[in-house]
């Protein structure tokens, strides 16, 4: 499976990117509860970008996409995840002293959806994410991402590809470097597992069993990690917040 190549049939777990950014992976094909149309989501930092105007290319520009040739959508709404730079220091250095004037400067998720408009009639969508294999599974169960500590995912990401990790915390305040600034996130889960760069928006699954299934449950995104751990924003926010929903 060439996950930084150009594919027909879009799906989770390939590179993707607004011409703004390098290339991340693509979350997957989603229904948006505003008006019921298929959509695609990723991270909003793979997506980042105007609504309505910039350009969604697969794959992404680092693996050589361009517009308007390997065009497949445009921005359509994100959920904003810079904070005003001043408190995001304060809050940074002294969150735990305060917790409550800082709570509103954390953010939930990192996450963006954009519609489907391919720029050619060789491009389609399928719901579920590839697999090593060149096949696509749909998982059909989802997980609102509370309560999963010890719990074994698996997760397919644009330059690592399927990788399996542990959970560690599933209630985590962490602080993610952003360009320029850091981000303080809080709510998230922690995997012990492997991503590297280019993996950001890759869907996180609960395993039910040994193997991965349709039986396993999407429980959030991937939005930034290392080599031995990494950073997922749960599903319950992709549903509140940006209000998409994993319909198979």
């Amino acid at each position: 499976m060439d996950r930084k190549g150009r594919v027909s049939v879009l799906a989770g777990g390939v590179s993707i990117g607004s011409t703004k950014t390098t290339a991340g992976t693509l979350s997957g094909v989603f229904q948006d509860m505003t008006d019921n149309t298929e959509v695609l989501v990723s991270n909003w930092h793979v997506f980042r970008g105007d609504p309505g105007k910039t350009a969604i290319v697969q794959p992404g520009p680092y693996d050589g996409g361009k517009d308007p040739h390997d065009r497949v959508g445009i921005l359509k709404r994100y959920v904003p995840v810079m904070p005003s730079t001043l408190k995001a220091y304060i809050c940074m250095i002294f969150g735990q002293l305060l917790r409550k004037w800082c709570s509103k400067e954390y953010r939930l998720i990192d996450a963006a959806v954009a519609t489907f408009q391919p720029s050619s009639n060789d491009r389609s969508i399928a719901k579920g994410v590839y697999m090593e294999d060149g096949s696509i599974m749909l998982p059909k169960g989802t997980h609102p991402g509370d309560g999963v500590v010890g719990r074994k995912v698996w997760k397919c990401g644009r330059t690592t590809g399927y990788t399996e990790g542990v959970i560690v915390n599933d209630n985590a305040t962490v602080k993610v470097w952003y360009n320029d600034e850091y981000v303080v996130f809080t709510d998230q889960i922690v995997v012990k597992g492997q991503s590297q760069g280019g993996d950001s928006g890759s869907p996180v699954f609960l395993m039910q069993g040994d193997q991965p299934s349709e039986n396993d449950q999407l429980v959030g995104l991937l939005f930034a990690g290392s080599d031995e751990y990494f950073i997922v924003c749960k599903y319950k926010y992709l549903e509140d917040l940006l209000k998409v929903r994993w319909n198979p």
